[in-house]
């Protein structure tokens, strides 16, 4: 079991490399900064590049800093090797797609801790004016409402908290005359209540982007269940008859620019009627179902079924002339003959009588509907069960 265990792991870990190693390929031939293919890559990039402005920002206030004789050159000149590098290490992970490897792909709570690293960097080495810098450590927090919970905040706050209090101590042993260890305390403490107030501010706004995201998901799938609602029948689910008459337009426009030919197979089930005096309706809409799902699994992709009226069904076959409709219709009046229906006595039978015509570019929708309509009626008087084609 460890043996079989350890495989899948190995497995997994072949098939991420194999993954990273795609990635990199497809990365050398089409480079762009921003992917282009990947919409959400693209959106954790554009938030890297701004927390990337926060960092030139922060470059420039310490080259003011060095101008006011507060930071030494070379000092100055680190924090910017310090910044570049990484950033071009964090661009990296991100652009080979390193990142979706995490829990978080945005690595939020990562850069929010290297730039809390570069900020104890210059709170380091700006002496007297380090706390300027405090109010970054806000900056930074501000990042986490894209992606962190209250909890998460307080961590990074606790590591903010744990990296400026090792700058107090760093500058303690190292600098203990230019250092008034009393203000720096007091400077920690209010710190402290800074960033737990912007952990719990952070926190709530971002479980409100939260329910708001939830809230538009939700909004999404209800449009979507409205809009099937409005094209669908609510028993079998085929198209409504409004909506199958726009489709059928739609099919006529491609014929006549096209020269395709169509058919339609008008459907109805034969006595349909008796069934609901003799079983009662909920017997009958059951019959409807599974008629429903004997049609579906004999249409090809490419076709259609719409419900036109309360037994009756028009089925539309693209690229279909009347010879091959003949043979969808009578595959389908084989299988509603051979089928099995529950809620009706083991020796009742269930038939069908279908219509064909094939749509002609010189008529309308509706003359082609009528024609098969007539087909339909042909067969219901020849003795029902069978397919009729119009001439």
């Amino acid at each position: 079991m460890v043996h079989k265990s350890l495989s899948l792991n190995i497995n997994g870990i072949k098939r991420k490399f194999s993954k990273l190693g795609f990635n990199i390929s497809v990365l050398a031939r089409d480079f762009s900064i921003i992917p282009k293919d990947d919409p959400k890559q693209a959106l954790r990039i554009n938030r890297f590049f701004i927390s990337f402005g926060i960092y030139i920002l922060n470059l420039s206030l310490c080259y003011l800093a060095y101008n006011a004789g507060m930071m030494q050159l070379s000092e100055l000149y680190w924090y910017g090797i310090i910044i570049l590098g990484a950033n071009i290490f964090l661009y990296i992970i991100f652009r080979t797609g390193l990142n979706e490897w995490m829990k978080d792909p945005s690595l939020t709570s990562v850069q929010i801790c290297v730039a809390s690293l570069i900020v104890m960097y210059g709170v380091f080495f700006i002496h007297e004016a380090r706390g300027i810098l405090l109010s970054l450590y806000i900056l930074i927090m501000l990042f986490g409402t894209f992606r962190l919970d209250t909890r998460q905040f307080l961590h990074v706050s606790a590591f903010i908290l744990a990296t400026y209090g090792a700058d107090i101590l760093l500058l303690h042993f190292s600098h203990r005359q230019d250092l008034n260890l009393k203000i720096e305390i007091f400077q920690w403490l209010a710190l402290a209540i800074v960033l737990i107030s912007v952990s719990f501010i952070g926190g709530n706004i971002s479980a409100l982007r939260h329910d708001l995201s939830a809230s538009r998901k939700k909004l999404q799938a209800s449009l979507v269940t409205i809009k099937e609602m409005a094209i669908q029948d609510d028993l079998t689910g085929f198209f409504n008859r409004r909506h199958l008459m726009e489709l059928l337009e739609s099919e006529h426009n491609r014929s006549v620019r096209t020269g395709s030919v169509f058919s339609l197979a008008m459907i109805d089930l034969d006595k349909f009627k008796s069934i609901n005096d003799t079983f009662g309706h909920q017997a009958g809409d059951n019959v409807l179902l599974t008629f429903s799902a004997i049609i579906r699994s004999v249409l090809r992709k490419t076709d259609f079924c719409g419900r036109y009226g309360g037994e009756e069904f028009l089925v539309v076959l693209p690229e279909t002339d009347l010879e091959a409709a003949k043979v969808f219709a009578e595959r389908i009046r084989v299988c509603v003959e051979d089928s099995f229906f529950p809620d009706l006595k083991k020796k009742s039978k269930i038939t069908v009588s279908i219509g064909l015509a094939e749509h002609r570019t010189t008529e309308d929708i509706e003359k082609t509907i009528s024609r098969a309509d007539e087909a339909l009626y042909r067969a219901k008087n020849k003795g029902r069960n069978r397919v009729e084609v119009s001439a």
